[in-house]
Order: C-alpha cells, then sequence, then structure tokens
C-alpha cells in the first residue's frame, strides 16, 4: 500500500489524513481549527528568523502526526494544499494563471526535501489566479473531480469564500468569489441583526430568503429585513437566521444562467442548502453532488501518483 499524508490547512481549520493513494481510502485522520491565521500569529510572536519558519511550522505537523493512530514511516510524503503556500503559511508561493488543467505536470508545486529533524518530504501546492481573482486550496478539490467529456459546465464549492468555477473542453477557463460564509457569520454575530438570529434551521424560512434575493436587488436592504422580520413579524431567531442563510446563498446564485449542468462539491451541512436553493432558482438540470472531502483526498492522490 502507497501510504501519503493529505494535508488542507486552511484560514482557520485542518485536516490531515493518512491515505492509501492507490484506492484513495482514508486510513485516519485528524481534525482542528488550528488554522494557518493561527499558527501565523503564533509564528510571528515567537520572534523567530524567517529561516526557521519551515522549521515552526513542520513541528505543528509532526505534533498533529503524533494524534494519528497509525504509524508513520519516515519516508511517508506530505501533500499540502490551502493556505500553506500563503503569505501566512510556511513558505509563499506565487499565484499560477488560470486557466486550470487536469494535467498534474503544469500544476504550482514546490517539493521539500525531508531532513533529519523532519524525514517526511513535503509538496505544496500553489493557488491560482485570474486578473481580478484568485483562489488557494480549491483547485485540490477540483483536481479530485472527474471531467471526462469536452461539455460546459460550472462547479460550485461552497465555503467561508464559495467559488464559481467554469469549466469547458476540460480547462477550468474562469471562477468567480462570493464571500458568502464570511458575511453571514459577521452579519450574524457582529451586526444588529446578531440580536434576531439563533442557530438552527427552519427550511419555510430559508427558502423565503431565497426568493427574497431572487426578486429584490438590494442585498443591504434584504440583510435589514431580517430585524424587521423580528420586530414587527415577531419571527424567531431560529427562523431568522435561516432566512439570512438563504438570502445570502440565493444573492450568491442569482445570476447563474438556468441552462448550465452544475456540480456541487461540499459537504453535507451545506448540500442540502444549496440544493434547495438551485431548485428555487429554477436550474433545468440536475444538480450533480459531490463530497468535497473525497474530492480533496482524490485530487492529492492524483498528484502523489504523477510524483511518486
Amino acid at each position: 500500500m502507497k501510504k501519503i499524508l493529505s494535508c488542507d490547512w486552511g484560514t482557520s481549520s485542518f485536516r490531515l489524513r493518512l491515505v492509501n493513494a492507490n484506492t484513495q481510502e482514508i486510513v485516519s485522520e485528524v481534525v482542528s481549527k488550528q488554522g494557518i491565521a493561527e499558527i501565523y500569529q503564533n509564528w510571528r510572536a515567537t520572534g523567530m528568523r524567517e529561516t526557521e519558519r519551515i522549521g515552526f511550522y513542520t513541528n505543528i505537523l509532526r505534533g498533529a502526526m503524533q494524534h494519528l493512530p497509525n504509524p508513520i514511516d519516515p519516508d511517508t510524503p506530505i501533500f499540502l494544499s490551502g493556505m500553506a503556500s500563503s503569505t501566512m503559511g510556511l513558505l509563499e508561493l506565487p499565484y499560477q494563471n488560470f486557466p486550470l488543467t487536469w494535467d498534474i505536470a503544469p500544476l504550482p508545486i514546490q517539493k521539500i526535501d525531508g531532513n533529519t529533524s523532519f524525514p517526511y518530504p513535503l509538496y505544496v501546492l500553489s493557488g491560482f489566479k485570474t486578473d481580478t481573482d484568485i483562489m488557494r486550496g480549491e483547485e485540490t478539490l477540483l483536481l479530485g473531480c472527474d471531467v471526462d467529456d469536452n461539455s460546459e459546465r460550472i462547479f460550485i464549492l461552497p465555503g467561508t469564500h464559495s467559488k464559481h468555477v467554469w469549466v469547458n473542453n476540460k480547462t477550468a477557463v474562469n471562477f468567480k468569489t462570493f464571500m458568502t460564509g464570511e458575511v453571514f457569520n459577521l452579519l450574524a454575530t457582529q451586526s444588529v441583526l446578531g440580536h434576531s438570529v439563533a442557530k438552527g434551521d427552519d427550511l419555510e424560512a430559508f427558502s423565503a430568503g431565497v426568493k427574497a434575493a431572487f426578486t429584490h436587488d438590494n442585498l443591504l436592504h434584504n440583510a435589514f429585513l431580517v430585524r424587521t422580520r423580528h420586530i414587527l413579524n415577531q419571527s424567531s431567531p431560529l427562523s431568522n437566521y435561516a432566512y439570512l442563510s438563504g438570502l445570502l446563498i440565493g444573492s450568491e446564485i442569482k445570476d447563474l444562467p438556468l441552462d448550465m449542468p452544475i456540480y456541487l462539491v461540499c459537504g453535507e451541512q451545506l448540500q442540502q442548502s444549496y440544493k434547495i436553493a438551485l431548485e428555487e432558482r429554477g436550474m433545468k438540470n440536475a444538480v450533480v453532488v459531490l463530497n468535497a472531502d473525497e474530492a480533496l483526498v482524490k485530487g492529492h492522490c492524483r498528484i502523489a501518483n504523477y510524483f511518486l
């Protein structure tokens, strides 16, 4: 069995998985909230020299590896994607220009050889850019999605900063970023709306929020309606939470073309919400749902099978 370590190191999250690269089976995993932003602040607080930066970050990796129940061979390669290659990461790699193909050879990947203190070779994947937008991490998810024909389609990758990626002729030709998750969190926790919402599910209220996004153009006005629903209509905070979620997701997808095949790459938590919103949008094709965790691991395995 060819084992690799698949690491997705985001701004506010960390996922490390021991994987069988031949079968893409996850053997074991560790998940934490030790994102790159927190590690970067800890690194700066040490006052260490820049030349010691990679060592500081690999010590974090070593600590996470110790929480895996399986023994890790000294030469096991680690494939890193996400914010690990950003200005806050263990080293900064430049963005590569779009378009993106499913060919591994031209990908922006830097190898860091193992040494006596950290014998595990690192393969650090950088992100991509257009003239107006950037991504880090989502390219690995795309690599884990099968594109087996030349037809045009859109991949939606929900999250803190959702991505919509246009693919044609087996090439990702453009993408757009939407601050859906971040704006939702800011409004729900740090604005006046925080007094009118409480986490919970209400599918009817969620659908109402989606429809409001489609029928009323001004998001800033629509957002305040969460407050007025609470004050004037006595809507429950739980209902308003769902309404706000629907409002923002609806605003994200409202301009999608109706006749384009949609591939939704996400976890179970967001799957239902986006499927409901896309149905409300009236998409003419069935939405194809792909598991984001599986896509990430598959992307790393494809890279591993090219290099190893």
